[in-house]
């Protein structure tokens, strides 16, 4: 028996990017209100802002691992993504600092005078998130290649993420930084780029996986 797919709307299809940016766009607009020290409050670490950021990538983060859990196909590959995504939280909370004097990810942490077991502990969350990383994205590359090529919308705003993380990490380095707008930018880029792989997981279930990379308008089904 054969079920109609209705095509969505073009609002639907984008709706990622659309929400993205109009809350981007609102949150920078709202911040102007206010003055420089409540901005910078707010904007800080344990500001809103970041507070916000860290809960939605929990969010997505717990979206995968229940996927995965529930043995939803592909099992293994939401579970990579639900820990690549922990990460990415932890990243932005600045977790490591809780166990590690330097970053996990700078070398000054295993060359300087450290303690051996941070060394350790940072040399083998760094190394295995490495190696997931690269086995996650080998192992889609194909699919997300040709869904790329078929200007699937998922696909463009994985760009539209990638655009918006590294945007933010390239103001870090500017001579601008420290700028209040600087700050105001950089900091809502990151929180729209956690808003961005929320609202692809959640309106986009099944496009990780390799079956469906024959996506149709038909979806066939027994009775």
């Amino acid at each position: 028996m054969k079920f109609m797919v209705k095509p969505e709307g073009h609002f639907s299809r984008w709706m990622p990017t659309y929400l993205t940016f109009s809350i981007l766009g609102v949150s920078v607009v709202v911040l102007q209100f206010f003055d420089e020290i409540r901005v910078r409050l707010c904007l800080a670490d344990s500001g809103l802002i970041q507070i916000l950021t860290a809960g939605i990538l929990i969010t997505a983060c717990l979206t995968c691992l229940q996927r995965a859990l529930r043995k939803i196909p592909p099992a293994f590959k939401w579970a990579q993504l639900s820990y690549l995504l922990l990460i990415y939280a932890m990243r932005e909370m600045d977790f490591h600092r809780l166990f590690t004097q330097e970053h996990i990810s700078r070398m000054k942490l295993y060359t300087g005078p450290f303690p051996l077991h941070e060394k350790i502990l940072g040399g083998t969350i760094v190394l295995f998130s490495l190696i997931l990383l690269l086995h996650f994205m080998f192992s889609n590359f194909r699919f997300y290649w040709d869904q790329l090529k078929k200007r699937q919308p998922w696909a463009i705003q994985v760009i539209v993420w990638v655009i918006l993380l590294f945007g933010s990490q390239a103001l870090d380095k500017s001579p601008w930084h420290g700028d209040l707008f600087e700050v105001i930018i950089e900091e809502n880029m990151e929180f729209a780029a956690a808003i961005m792989v929320l609202l692809v997981v959640l309106k986009y279930p099944i496009k990780l996986s390799p079956l469906s990379a024959g996506t149709r308008a038909v979806v066939d089904g027994q009775h």
